[in-house]
């Protein structure tokens, strides 16, 4: 499967030396802001998209990260089975970033 994250819109950009560029932190909350609303499936639009909305202007630059990590590793009905609790987030995924999402989505729930 060839690698199209490069031409998305939302991968870091690359400088002629083929650096990654480094971006501020309002930058990358703004596109998390955008990503996490635009997943591609409703249900993770609503909750990580919730939570992000909810949070998102207060996400340092390791929750920001976290939730960047998340987004390019995982496809959206894992990421769903993993903040409704229906499968274990695996080690790579966890921190307190996706504990507090997760939190949030079984308050969400009032569960």
């Amino acid at each position: 499967m060839a690698d199209n994250r490069a031409s998305l819109s939302y991968y870091p950009a690359r400088n002629r030396a083929g650096n990654l560029m480094q971006h501020s932190l309002e930058t990358r909350r703004k596109r998390l802001r955008y990503r996490t609303s635009h997943t591609g499936t409703r249900e993770t639009d609503v909750l990580v998209g919730g939570f992000v909305a909810k949070y998102g202007d207060g996400l340092d630059a390791a929750a920001t990260g976290a939730l960047e990590d998340l987004l390019d590793g995982a496809n959206d009905p894992e990421i769903l089975d993993w903040i409704t609790g229906r499968h274990p987030v695996p080690e790579r995924f966890q921190s307190a970033t996706m504990e507090r999402l997760m939190a949030f989505v079984r308050e969400r729930h009032g569960s």
